[in-house]
């Protein structure tokens, strides 16, 4: 069977359920502090810090949302 996925759906759509919403904080919890902790302990300033830190928690945490999405909800995101 052949199935077309809805690409644009799957990745710029927020979150439509609790589910998915509590995974996306939680992935960005962990990942965020993930990549602050050897950065506390650094020369750059606070503000540069929380950035570096943020721009790659976004992006492997929604990464993540797309690839479970993608496995779990396939008949959500099916092309009509």
């Amino acid at each position: 069977m052949n199935v077309k996925i809805d690409i644009v759906k799957i990745f710029f759509f927020p979150p439509s359920n609790m589910f998915e919403r509590i995974t996306l904080f939680l992935l960005l919890l962990i990942t965020f502090v993930m990549f602050f902790g050897p950065l506390k302990f650094s020369r750059i300033p606070p503000m540069e810090a929380v950035l570096t830190a943020a721009l790659p928690a976004i992006s492997i945490s929604w990464g993540w949302i797309v690839l479970l999405r993608s496995i779990f909800r396939k008949k959500d995101f099916c092309k009509d």
